[in-house]
């Protein structure tokens, strides 16, 4: 019989089938207890992931989970886990590598669902890594993962007290800064992507602030064609990350796992 653990005062809830699982396979996080909705096994995936487990699987009923999640999207399945483990600069500067993808800077992102989206696109199109800063920003919580579906568990998420220091601190390992900005003369089909690149996305009401804005070294725009005339930062981030994918598959020096 697993031993059940007192809550510790950092601990959260995640919820949702691929945010719970995707946690339970990248194995960089304390797993306290997990929680499943009465009824039949829900994903075919997790008995495999709970089987001889040091954490206790608790058979709970719907309102329990629903009170625990503080959600009804939770899919009959929650996880109490140690906090969200963010990645120090320093740690990610020492790794860093062209042929991991570009970096997103995001300048005071407000929406989980906006940030949770980035995530998915982030690790699908092979960005390196995700850098928010300390205040007045969004960070990765409960929504935000279940936004992600999962990919909040892959991804490298760092969290810095000053965003344009952070920008500095990649220049100088060689890092090319682009920021997304509409009125920008090139479009992100004009540039080298494929290198050491980062770029740069700014809050949904305001854009990047001025000053970040002028620390980047170019921008770049994405060419529209419809009526509207606008992106969200989400869907930004993924055009931009798919174009650089796609440069760095043309030229050979980012072959796509088998």
């Amino acid at each position: 019989m697993t031993r059940k653990k007192s809550p510790s005062n950092s601990s959260a809830v995640i919820y949702g089938v691929h945010a719970v699982l995707e946690t339970l396979k990248a194995g960089k996080r304390e797993i306290e207890e997990v929680f499943l909705s009465r009824g039949p096994m829900i994903h075919r995936e997790l008995g495999p992931l709970v089987e001889d487990r040091p954490f206790p699987v608790t058979r709970v009923a719907a309102d329990v989970l629903l009170s625990l999640c503080r959600s009804p999207h939770h899919q009959g399945i929650a996880a109490r886990v140690g906090p969200y483990p963010y990645v120090a600069l320093d740690e990610f500067v020492s790794h860093a590598d062209a042929e991991r993808g570009p970096v997103l800077f995001l300048d005071e992102i407000q929406d989980t669902s906006n940030l949770g989206n980035i995530l998915r696109s982030g690790e699908c199109l092979g960005a390196a890594g995700v850098i928010l800063p300390k205040d007045r920003s969004v960070q990765v919580t409960a929504a935000v993962e279940k936004a992600a579906a999962g990919a909040s568990a892959h991804i490298p998420v760092l969290r810095v007290v000053n965003i344009v220091r952070a920008m500095d601190r990649l220049k100088e390992i060689g890092y090319w800064i682009y920021a997304a900005d509409a009125g920008a003369r090139e479009t992100c089909f004009d540039r080298d992507l494929s290198g050491l690149v980062a770029f740069v996305l700014g809050s949904e009401g305001k854009g990047i602030r001025r000053l970040v804005k002028d620390r980047c070294d170019l921008g770049v725009a994405i060419p529209l064609a419809g009526r509207i005339g606008s992106l969200n930062v989400a869907q930004t981030s993924a055009i931009l990350l798919a174009e650089s994918l796609r440069q760095r598959i043309a030229r050979v020096r980012y072959p796509l796992p088998k």
